[in-house]
C-alpha cells in the first residue's frame, strides 16, 4: 500500500500544532494560577523560572488589553515582593519590575510609567545590597525621570530626584557601589538645557512652579550647583543673587568642591564673600580652615564675613579660631573682635591681647584710641604683672596726648589698674599730678579716679545718669522691682550667692537686650546685695561697655550692604576710612535749617526728625530710620539746608564730610557717581518739601531775562570793591535767581551762604537794591558752565515791584 507522504507530513503538522496549542494552554492556565497566586501574595512564586520569564509579558499583553487596574495590582505585589526580606524573593521582583520598564518605556499607557517608577524607587530607598539590576534599575529611573522634566511632571520627578539626592548625600544609608551608580544617574539627568530652564523659573516664576524648580535643582546635585554658581557671578538682580545664595549650598556637601574650586579663581571681593556666606550655610565647622586665608582679604567685607563665620559655626573651637583671625584682620574689625575674645576668657586670649598692646604703634590713627580702651578693660581679668607693666607704659604715652581720646584710655587704664594690681602684687605708678596730692579716702573699686587733664569732660562708662531720659529711667525701675521681688526671696533663704548670680544673669540679659539703663541698675545692685560678689560687678560693668559697642563696623557693614556692593574693594576701604561715627541723644540738633554744611548723615541706629520751617511754624516731615542717608542737596550740589534734622531717640550716624570726600575723587573718580546714584533714589526731601507746601521763595515766581549787577557783601554788609553782571532767570517777592559761569563747582560752593546785593532795573529809568542771601548755585547741564544762583531777600517786596522789574525787559 503505498503511503501519501504529502498527507502524513500534514498530519504531523497538524498534530504537532494541537500539541503545541494544547501546552499552550495548559501553559497559560498553569502561568495564570501562578499570576493569581502572585496577585495573592505568594511571593515564592517568583522563584519559577518559567514564570519570572514570562510574567514581564504577561503584564504588557494585560496592558494592551485595557486592563490597568490589574496591571497596577501586579505591580503593587511586585514592589511589595521587592522589599521582602530574602534577597532572591527581592532580586528576582526587581528583575521583573526592570523587564516591565523596559517594555513600556516607549509607550505608557495612562501613566504606568510613573506608578512603576514610584515602586522601583521604593525598593531602591531600602535596599542596602548590591543587585545585578541595581545599575539597569537606576538607567531607567534616569530616563523615567527626564521624561518627568520634559513633559512638565516637576513634582512628581523630584521625588525621584529627592532620593537620589539623599542617597548621593548619606541621609539613606547604601553601600559604595549604589552610591555611584545613583550619582551617575543624577549627573545625567542634570542635562544643560534642563539645568537652564529649571533656573529661568527659579529666578523668574511664581508660586508653586518656582517651589518646585527650586527644590528640582537643590537635588540635582553637584552640576545644579556649578550652574547656579555661574550664574550668581554675572547675575546683575540684587534679588536673583540672593535666591542662589540660598539655593547653592542646599544642594549639600557636594557643593563644598564647586566653591572650593571657585575659590581658587581670581575673583572680586563679593564673590569671594559670597563663597563664604554660601560655605557657612552648610554648618560645618570642618570647613572653616578652607576660609582663613581670607581673614587677612584687602576687603573688610570679606574680612567680616570670614570672622562671622567662625561666631556662626566654629562651635567648641570658636576660641582657636578667633585667636588666629585676631592678627590677621583690620584694625576696624579687632575692636570687636576683642570683646567676643574677652567674653570666652582665658590666660592664652589675654596673652594675645598683650601681644597686640605690644604692638599699638601700628594702630590705625582713626581707631587707635577705641581700641586701646577695649584692650585694657579686657585684660582685667589677666593674671600677669605684665599686664600692670604694659598698662603702666600705656598712661605714660597718653599722658603726652593732648586729646579726649587719650584722656579716655587714661581713665580706662587706672580703673583697670584698681583691678589688676591688688591680684598681681605689683605697684601702680603714681601720676605725677597726684604725687604730692593729700592720702584721699578710700574708693570703691568702682569708683572713677581722676584724670591728669581734667579740662577734658571724658564720660564714665560705669557711671549710672537718667538725667536726659526719664522714660528710660521709669522703665528701668519698674523691671527693676519685680527682679527685686526674687532677690528677696532668694535672701529670704539665706541664698546670698544665688541672689547675687541672678542679678548678674539679669545684668547681662538687660544689657544684651541693650537695655543699658536697666542693666546698670542690676550692676549696681549686686554690691548692695552681696559685699563679696566685686568680681561679677566688674565682669557686669565689662559686658555692659561691651554691648553697647559690639557688632558696631559688622552692622554698618550689614545695613550699608546695598551702597557697598557698588564699590570696589578699594573705593569701599577708601569710603568707609572718610567716614566718622558720632552718637546723638534724643532731642540733640544734628543739622538746623539754613546752615551750610556739606556733609552727608548716614543713619545707624536710633532715629532722627526730618522737619521744615514755615514762618514761626515748624512742618513735621518725616520720621528717618537706620539704613538711610539725609543731606543729598547740601552735598552734592551748592545748597544750603532746606530742612532740620534732629535725634528723635538715642542715634549712631556716621557723617561724611564734603572736604573729605573731595580727597578721595582724584584715584577714585566714579566714587562720586556711585554715591551720588544711591543717594539720588533714596532722596524723598524734595518731593516731602512739595507736599508740605514748603518753599523757600515766598510768592509767585516770574521768569524774566535781563543783565543785572550784583554785589558780594563782606561780614558788616559792605559791598566789595568789584561787581558782576549775571542773566536775571526769575523773581518774586521773597527772591530771585540768575545765571553766571563759574569754572568749578567747588568754587560755586563758596558763594553758598554769602550775602548779596543785586540792583535790579524798573520799567523806565528806575532801579532797586535787594539784599538776599544765596542759599543755592545749581549746575545747569544744558548750559556749558553756567550756574544758576539762587538769592532770599532779607526783606520781600511787593508784588508791585516785581511787576515792574519783569516790564523792564
Amino acid at each position: 500500500m503505498e503511503i501519501d507522504i504529502e498527507k502524513q507530513k500534514k498530519a504531523q503538522a497538524k498534530a504537532k500544532a494541537l500539541l503545541a496549542e494544547q501546552e499552550k494552554q495548559r501553559t497559560e492556565l498553569r502561568l495564570s494560577k501562578l499570576i493569581l497566586s502572585l496577585e495573592q501574595g505568594e511571593s515564592e512564586v517568583l522563584l519559577n523560572n518559567e514564570f519570572l520569564g514570562m510574567l514581564p509579558q504577561m503584564i504588557i499583553d494585560t496592558c494592551n488589553n485595557g486592563d490597568y487596574e490589574r496591571v497596577k495590582q501586579l505591580f503593587v505585589q511586585l514592589g511589595e515582593c521587592a522589599c521582602s526580606e530574602k534577597l532572591q524573593i527581592r532580586e528576582r521582583a526587581v528583575m521583573a519590575l526592570s523587564l516591565c520598564s523596559s517594555l513600556m518605556l516607549e509607550k505608557d499607557p495612562c501613566g504606568l510609567m510613573v506608578e512603576l517608577s514610584r515602586i522601583m524607587l521604593r525598593w531602591l530607598r531600602i535596599e542596602t545590597s548590591y543587585l545585578s539590576s541595581c545599575d539597569t534599575v537606576c538607567k531607567q529611573l534616569q530616563q523615567n525621570g527626564i521624561r518627568m522634566l520634559e513633559e512638565g511632571n516637576w513634582k512628581e520627578c523630584d521625588y525621584l530626584l529627592e532620593t537620589f539626592y539623599q542617597i548621593q548625600s548619606g541621609k539613606l544609608e547604601k553601600n559604595n557601589a549604589i552610591r555611584s551608580i545613583v550619582s551617575r544617574a543624577q549627573e545625567a539627568m542634570a542635562a544643560d538645557y534642563i539645568l537652564e530652564e529649571l533656573t529661568l523659573v527659579c529666578l523668574r516664576g511664581r508660586g508653586e512652579r518656582r517651589k518646585n524648580a527650586e527644590s528640582l535643582l537643590v537635588h540635582l546635585g553637584r552640576k545644579a550647583a556649578m550652574h547656579l554658581l555661574e550664574n550668581l557671578f554675572t547675575c546683575q538682580e540684587k534679588e536673583h543673587r540672593l535666591r542662589l545664595i540660598g539655593i547653592i549650598p542646599a544642594t549639600g556637601y557636594v557643593s563644598v568642591a564647586v566653591l572650593e574650586d571657585f575659590l581658587k579663581r581670581d575673583l572680586p571681593w563679593y564673590a569671594i564673600r559670597n563663597v563664604i556666606l554660601m560655605l557657612a550655610a552648610i554648618n560645618d565647622p570642618e570647613l572653616i580652615p578652607l576660609i582663613m586665608p581670607y581673614a587677612d582679604h584687602k576687603d573688610i567685607r570679606v574680612q567680616q564675613q570670614v570672622i562671622d563665620f567662625i561666631y556662626d559655626v566654629a562651635g567648641k573651637n570658636k576660641k582657636s579660631y578667633l585667636l588666629a583671625a585676631l592678627p590677621k584682620v583690620d584694625y576696624e574689625l579687632k575692636s570687636n573682635l576683642v570683646v567676643h575674645l574677652g567674653q570666652l576668657g582665658g590666660e592664652d586670649i589675654m596673652e594675645a591681647f598683650l601681644d597686640l598692646l605690644g604692638h599699638r604703634d601700628s594702630f590705625s590713627d582713626h581707631v587707635r584710641f577705641e581700641l586701646l580702651k577695649k584692650l585694657i578693660i579686657n585684660i582685667r581679668l589677666s593674671q600677669s604683672k605684665r599686664a600692670v607693666n604694659m598698662v603702666n607704659m600705656i598712661i605714660d604715652e597718653m599722658s603726652d596726648i593732648p586729646d579726649e581720646g587719650a584722656a579716655a584710655v587714661i581713665k580706662t587704664a587706672r580703673q583697670t589698674l584698681q583691678i589688676l594690681v591688688p591680684r598681681t602684687g605689683t605697684e601702680e605708678k603714681t601720676a605725677p599730678a597726684e604725687a604730692d596730692a593729700e592720702p584721699a579716702a578710700k574708693k570703691s573699686i568702682l569708683d572713677t579716679p581722676p584724670l591728669t587733664d581734667k579740662s577734658v569732660p571724658v564720660e564714665n562708662y560705669d557711671d549710672v545718669s537718667f538725667a536726659k531720659d526719664p522714660v528710660a529711667e521709669d522703665k528701668a525701675k519698674r523691671a527693676l522691682q519685680k527682679i527685686n521681688e526674687d532677690v528677696a526671696k532668694l535672701l529670704g533663704k539665706g541664698d546670698v550667692a544665688g541672689a547675687s548670680q541672678f542679678l548678674f544673669d539679669k545684668c547681662e540679659e538687660a544689657a544684651k537686650d541693650k537695655d543699658f539703663e536697666t542693666a546698670e541698675m542690676l550692676r549696681d545692685r549686686i554690691l548692695e546685695v552681696d559685699p563679696n560678689g566685686l568680681t561679677e560687678v566688674i565682669r557686669a560693668g565689662e559686658i555692659i561697655e561691651e554691648e553697647r559697642t559690639s557688632s558696631i563696623t559688622s552692622h554698618h557693614i550689614t545695613i550699608w550692604q546695598d551702597l557697598y556692593d557698588r564699590l570696589s574693594t578699594d573705593e569701599f576701604n577708601a569710603l568707609y576710612y572718610q567716614l566718622r561715627e558720632k552718637e546723638f541723644a534724643a532731642g540733640d540738633l544734628i543739622v538746623e535749617q539754613g546752615v551750610v554744611q556739606p556733609s552727608l548723615f548716614f543713619i545707624n541706629s536710633g532715629q532722627a526728625r526730618l522737619s521744615c520751617t514755615r514762618g514761626d511754624n515748624e512742618i513735621f516731615l518725616k520720621r528717618i530710620n537706620p539704613g538711610e542717608i539725609v543731606g543729598a542737596a547740601p552735598f552734592f550740589e551748592v545748597s544750603v539746608w532746606t530742612t532740620t534734622l534732629t535725634a528723635f531717640t538715642k542715634s549712631s550716624i556716621h557723617v561724611l564730610k564734603r572736604d573729605n570726600f573731595l580727597e578721595l575723587l582724584d584715584e577714585y573718580p566714579g566714587l562720586e557717581n556711585s554715591l551720588r546714584e544711591y543717594c539720588t533714589k533714596l532722596d524723598t526731601v524734595p518731593e516731602l518739601l512739595k507736599m508740605s507746601g514748603e518753599d523757600r521763595r515766598q510768592g509767585v515766581r516770574y521768569p524774566t531775562s535781563s543783565l543785572v549787577e550784583h554785589s558780594l557783601l563782606d561780614q558788616y554788609g559792605n559791598p566789595g570793591q568789584k561787581s558782576f553782571k549775571g542773566e536775571l532767570a526769575d523773581v518774586s517777592t521773597g527772591g530771585l535767581s540768575f545765571f553766571i559761569r563759574i569754572s568749578r563747582k567747588e568754587n560755586a560752593r563758596l558763594l553758598l551762604g554769602r550775602k548779596i546785593n543785586s540792583v535790579l532795573p524798573l520799567k523806565g529809568d528806575g532801579s532797586v537794591s535787594c539784599r538776599g542771601s544765596i542759599v543755592a548755585v545749581r549746575f545747569q547741564h544744558y548750559q556749558g558752565s553756567d550756574y544758576s544762583v539762587h538769592v532770599q531777600f532779607d526783606e520781600t517786596i511787593d508784588e508791585e515791584t516785581v511787576k515792574q522789574i519783569v516790564g523792564s525787559q
